[in-house]
């Protein structure tokens, strides 16, 4: 039986802020993404999963049992990577693991090292102190981390936040290898983190899950358009439409426009798009 996480109206509030606004959904092995601008409610989202931080109303299942802040057996099989973790500079690599494999209690903690070492292609950089290493690396020792306890559940919250396209490109490979049989839930504005990984989109805006579907759903269900002629004239016929961007094409301005009318002038739709349609 595949492992589950469930969540039923999920509550979070900040005094009079509303951080969560009843969220409901349940997840199975596969990669998720978790798109939201900054402050939509997708760390908190992640720190309740994690337990860190405890809802105002409503239950987290894991496998139908339900979940609290004292359910040691449920961290068990968490793997967590957070949006800002300061690594301790003089630690090498290989050191910081040990050390949090000591802190997770993790069983046989060398060959939870080693694997981790392997598995993130860090094993010729274990003797390296973090702070010698790229931007990119040191996220890869942070995945590495989240890994240590052979977690069932893994949620990485803005894991390329820093990174040049290179190492962005690098790591989303490395995480594509983990959802295979596990769950994992990346969190991130960037549509690019997800769009080629990640088979199913949650969309979340101030606090409300807006929709979960795969790719393809959201993808058919965004009409995206081009022209070079003049705006208005579409408007006229659809004035809720919503213009992407302008660029030169074969001489020409261009319009990039979403619509929910029909024009001769359709293109391929991107996950830019549908995260623009609708959260623009």
């Amino acid at each position: 039986m595949a492992d589950s996480l469930v969540l039923e109206n999920i509550v979070k509030m900040y005094g009079t802020v509303t951080a969560l606004d009843h969220i409901s959904f349940t997840l199975q092995p596969g990669i998720y993404g978790l798109l939201g601008e900054n402050g939509a409610g997708k760390s908190t989202l992640l720190n309740i999963i994690t337990t860190i931080l405890t809802p105002d109303s409503g239950s987290l299942y894991w496998n139908g049992k339900a979940v609290s802040k004292e359910d040691s057996g449920y961290r068990s099989i968490l793997g967590y990577m957070p949006q800002q973790q300061t690594l301790t500079a003089d630690f090498t690599v290989t050191g910081f693991l040990f050390y949090i494999a000591a802190l997770k209690k993790v069983d046989n903690p060398e060959k939870a090292v080693s694997d981790a070492l392997h598995s993130l292609h860090l094993y010729e950089h274990r003797k390296k102190k973090l702070k010698s290493l790229s931007g990119g690396m040191r996220q890869r020792v942070l995945i590495a981390q989240a890994l240590l306890n052979q977690p069932q559940l893994i949620l990485l919250d803005e894991p390329t936040a820093g990174l040049d396209p290179v190492e962005r490109m690098n790591l989303r490979k490395v995480i594509a290898q983990l959802g295979t049989e596990r769950i994992v839930l990346l969190a991130t504005h960037m549509t690019s983190d997800v769009e080629y990984i990640a088979e199913k989109i949650m969309i979340l805006k101030k606090g409300k899950l807006l929709t979960l579907s795969s790719q393809t759903e959201l993808l058919e269900g965004t009409k995206v358009f081009e022209t070079p002629e003049n705006i208005e004239k579409f408007k006229a016929i659809d004035p809720d439409l919503k213009a992407v961007n302008s660029h030169y094409k074969n001489g020409q301005i261009c319009t990039r426009f979403i619509s929910k009318a029909d024009f001769d002038t359709r293109v391929d739709t991107t996950l830019d798009d549908v995260y623009l349609d609708w959260l623009g």
